[in-house]
Parts: C-alpha cells; sequence; structure tokens
C-alpha cells in the first residue's frame, strides 16, 4: 500500500511538473507572439527590380541599396518592414492611394515632386550620366546632340536630359532592363541613370557598355511620404538616418551595392 501510495504522489508531482512548463512554454510563446504583433509596420513601395537599389536575389528574397536603408532606419526606431512591388511610375499611385506610407526606391528629389510630397532627409547623392556601347563614337555628355537616350517610365531622369539639352531625342521604357537592351541592341545611343547604378549594372551583367565623360545633373536621394502626413513617422526617420549615416552604415551599405562607392549623403 505504502508503495502505491508513493507511486501516486510521484505521479501527481510529475504531472504538476509538465504542467507548470507547458504553461510557461505557452506564456513565453504567447507573449514573442504579441510582443511581435505589436510591433509596428512601415508598409514601403519599391520596384524590386531595380539592381542594385531594390531588387530579388538568388534566393527569391528582396534587396538592394534602398531596401536595406529603409529596413536599418525602421530596425532603428522599433518597425517592421512591409513591401509592395511595382514598376517605377506605379510607385507613387500606391502612396497617393495610400496603399503604402513611403517609397524607397531611389527616389530623387526634386522641386516638381516636392509640391506633392514630402521627403526624408537625404541618405545619398546620385550623379547622373549615360551609358552607350563600347564602340559608340560617343566619348562625353557633351557630345549627346541629336542622340537618343533611353529612360524609365516616370523617372526623373525624362527632365534632367530635357533640361541637359533638349536636342535628346528621349525614348521611355518600362524599366531598365528594356532601356539597357534597347542600348545594347542599337535601337538607342545610350541610357540615363545614376552613374553608381550603372556602373554596379555593367559589373554585375558583364555588359559590353561605357560610361560617358561627365556628368548631367546631381541630385539628393530620399525616402518619400505623401505631403503633410506621418510627421512623427518622418521625424523618427530622419533621426534613425542621420544615426546610420553618424556610424557609417549608410555609407558601407553603398560601397556593398554600388561596387566599392560611397555614394552616401554629405551635406
Amino acid at each position: 500500500m505504502k508503495n502505491k501510495s508513493l507511486i501516486s504522489i510521484i505521479a501527481v508531482v510529475f504531472i504538476a511538473v509538465i504542467a507548470y512548463f507547458g504553461y510557461q512554454t505557452l506564456t513565453n510563446s504567447s507573449n514573442k507572439q504579441s510582443a511581435s504583433s505589436d510591433k509596428k509596420v512601415i508598409k514601403v513601395a519599391t520596384t524590386g527590380v531595380s539592381f542594385p537599389g531594390s531588387y530579388k536575389d538568388n534566393s527569391g528574397e528582396l534587396t538592394g541599396f534602398d531596401v536595406a536603408v529603409i529596413k536599418a532606419a525602421a530596425d532603428k526606431i522599433g518597425y517592421k518592414t512591409e513591401f509592395t512591388t511595382t514598376s517605377f511610375d506605379g510607385l507613387f499611385g500606391l502612396l497617393t492611394s495610400h496603399k503604402v506610407d513611403v517609397v524607397a526606391s531611389a527616389i530623387a528629389i526634386t522641386d516638381d515632386r516636392k509640391q506633392t510630397y514630402d521627403f526624408s532627409t537625404p541618405y545619398a547623392t546620385f550623379q547622373y550620366g549615360v551609358v552607350t556601347k563600347k564602340d559608340s563614337d560617343l566619348q562625353s555628355v557633351d557630345d549627346l546632340n541629336d542622340a537618343s537616350i533611353a529612360a524609365t517610365v516616370g523617372s526623373n531622369q525624362i527632365k534632367v536630359l530635357q533640361n541637359f539639352n533638349d536636342s535628346i531625342n528621349i525614348k521611355t521604357y518600362d524599366d531598365r532592363e528594356a532601356a539597357l537592351s534597347a542600348v545594347s541592341n542599337g535601337q538607342v545611343d545610350g541610357y540615363s541613370n545614376a552613374k553608381t547604378i550603372l556602373s554596379a549594372i555593367i559589373k554585375q551583367k558583364h555588359l559590353d557598355l561605357k560610361i560617358l565623360d561627365g556628368d548631367i545633373e546631381e541630385e539628393n536621394i530620399a525616402i518619400t511620404y505623401n505631403k503633410g502626413e506621418n510627421k512623427e513617422l518622418r521625424k523618427k526617420i530622419n533621426k534613425a538616418l542621420a544615426e546610420l549615416e553618424k556610424d557609417g552604415t549608410i555609407a558601407k551599405l553603398s560601397k556593398k551595392f554600388f561596387s566599392g562607392i560611397d555614394a552616401s549623403y554629405k551635406e
């Protein structure tokens, strides 16, 4: 009888211990899920096809300079990021329709855009240039009279080219891939974009292209918001960007994605 009583007591204790640790596990799991679900989210629009700023790597993961910068800034202020990808000319539509909170996709700050949108402090500075076939007679951006130059639909390169030389024949394409193919196939004389981007693409794809001497224009790149909205978020992001600039994170990311070039913004 004593043995049976002892076995009963041990069984009760064992069950109690299992129940306790089971409860703790469930509680900890619940707390983790709650903490995760309580984390605020920044909804971000980006292209996802614009190497090296916003693209998918070999495993299908969204990455790139602009993607990494907004992720790092969000992490600084305790936010998660949720990305929506679309063509470049569709980015601002997602923003104005409030389907996303911000756009992070190599957006240049321009006077025209300032009429409709607000911007973070800049996180990069791009010098715009033109890429052509290596055997092209064009050597410098000063040689572009009457040349046919490709630009992406909705991009600021269209206006940059017009302002630089109004004799340039601008042909628009849906994305960079199509524009670069047009150059390689001889459909246009060249393609305009930031020289840091062009350099990285040529290296990554081993393209038989060259960047012409000289710059067309220089512009600052920033995260974009609907005008007059998300003021508190903008303030937090600006603080985070300042810290990321100061500790060298943005410069490091720039060198990683732009073939060793530091395009981080410097006042």
